[in-house]
């Protein structure tokens, strides 16, 4: 099958995160990635990039994400060379992170990463000299990090990518002819900005612009879950940050948090998280 894993390239399970320069003067495989997504950053050159069945041709200053189970490789490379950046999304997902409130993030790091071999890649991000630039200094200073062993190495690696994260996202605009998937991006970022209201699946199924059973499959291959879970995975996310930073009655925090009924938060809170909001509270406490 020809799938990498991230062990091929680091051992470090405690931070599941690789960055590397490569250039491909010979064509590069087509391969899958079994448990990981790559940032691809062109710093140079062009190539033909092989997406499932399609053929594109990249060059300098296209950035694009490629997600778990996407088969790609490179052909007729010209001086190209690239920057990698190997992660888990995991890492991006179950952080409280704010970026995960625009559409920009979800479109480009999570659903085209997932689904553009059912959509086209023309899709990725272009950047202008001036982005391009800034993207290389962070590239740089990650690089340089990476290779270095010094105190607090991987904090300031997850700082300089979350930088390049947040950089990239606001970039990133679907192009028109992608409207749904910018739909669905739409869909996510109002569900991370909205999900202290009663919020309706019909709400979010009329942002996307999809029908109820395209949306959750696609949304399900992207995120791997339901929307439904995912709404309810945002609200006691918050939750938590509410339980671990203030001393609201938990009455209050859940009402924060989008759930009318205290009982119902709490069983929720439990079948996701092993125990009850107080004991959580008093664990983060300890």
């Amino acid at each position: 099958m020809n799938d990498m894993w991230l062990n091929y390239f680091t051992n470090d399970e405690s931070f599941p995160f690789f960055i590397q320069y490569g250039g491909h003067d010979d064509s590069m495989f087509i391969h899958g990635h079994a448990d990981f997504s790559e940032l691809v950053i062109v710093m140079d050159g062009t190539a033909e990039h092989i997406v499932e069945n399609e053929r594109f041709v990249v060059k300098k200053g296209d950035v694009f994400v490629m997600g778990r189970d996407i088969r790609h490789g490179y052909n007729n490379a010209e001086d190209f060379r690239i920057c990698n950046i190997m992660f888990r999304p995991e890492a991006l997902l179950n952080g409280d992170h704010d970026i995960k409130q625009y559409a920009g993030f979800h479109a480009l790091f999570l659903l085209e990463a997932q689904i553009n071999d059912a959509q086209g890649f023309s899709s990725r991000l272009k950047l202008s000299h001036s982005d391009f630039t800034e993207l290389e200094r962070l590239t740089n200073m990650a690089m340089e990090e990476y290779g270095a062993d010094l105190p607090g190495k991987k904090t300031r690696l997850m700082s300089l990518f979350m930088q390049i994260v947040v950089m990239l996202s606001r970039l990133y605009d679907a192009p028109a002819k992608l409207r749904e998937i910018g739909g669905m991006a739409e869909a996510a970022a109002f569900m991370e900005n909205h999900y202290m209201e009663d919020i309706t699946i019909e709400q979010v199924l009329e942002i996307s612009h999809y029908s109820q059973r395209h949306f959750i499959r696609l949304f399900s291959a992207a995120y791997n879950t339901t929307p439904q879970k995912y709404l309810m995975n945002i609200r006691i996310r918050r939750a938590c940050a509410l339980l671990r930073e203030t001393a609201l009655p938990i009455t209050e925090i859940a009402l924060r948090c989008g759930f009318s009924d205290s009982n119902y938060f709490s069983r929720a809170f439990r079948k996701v998280n092993g125990i009850t909001p107080s004991q959580y509270r008093n664990t983060a406490e300890l």
